[in-house]
């Protein structure tokens, strides 16, 4: 029952929320205003960089897995290539 009750709370608290954020103010709601807030804060612009340089680092990682693989598996194929001719 109180699994119940802290569901209903959580509930209304967020129906609440919405509701709330929805009041214009200055042209805009506050949720507008809290976007644009959130998207141009210094500390999303470290978050943004931070996710490049990641996205960078997986792209790179990921080429130099696939050469090593290819380079690999040439030499596989030359070596039995070599042994076949024989």
């Amino acid at each position: 029952m109180e699994e119940l009750k802290f569901v209903l709370k959580c509930f209304a608290c967020t129906a609440l929320l919405i509701v709330l954020m929805q009041v214009k103010v200055g042209g805009a709601s506050i949720e507008n205003h809290s976007f644009h807030w959130l998207q141009n804060s210094t500390a999303s612009q470290y978050i943004q960089s931070a996710a490049a340089g990641g996205a960078m680092a997986l792209r790179n990682l990921g080429k130099s897995l696939k050469d090593g693989v290819a380079s690999t598996v040439d030499g596989f194929q030359e070596g039995a290539h070599e042994k076949a001719v024989r």
